[in-house]
């Protein structure tokens, strides 16, 4: 699955996301490829989280701020109101 995160000053694109999980105002939500439509919004002080299908690495983004994850099908893209 695709993952585009956006911030202020960036963009940083992978194509080779098996998951992510994201803090919501009713909870964590967990994303693999196929999950339906939905946008959110991320609460701040939480964790956004993804691994790397190929390389299992496992990254994490600390969110000061809130920001907003669009899911589609095959892709994510994350606004993140931070600098990251």
């Amino acid at each position: 699955m695709k993952l585009v995160v956006v911030s202020p000053q960036h963009k940083q694109e992978y194509d080779d996301v098996e998951w992510i999980e994201a803090f919501t105002p009713v909870g964590s939500l967990i994303v693999q490829q196929g999950h339906a439509p939905i946008i959110v919004t991320l609460i701040a002080g939480s964790d956004f989280t993804f691994t790397r299908a190929i390389t299992g690495e496992k990254k994490i983004i600390k969110l000061i701020r809130p920001g907003f994850l669009e899911v589609n099908r095959m892709s994510v893209l994350a606004l993140i109101t931070q600098d990251i």
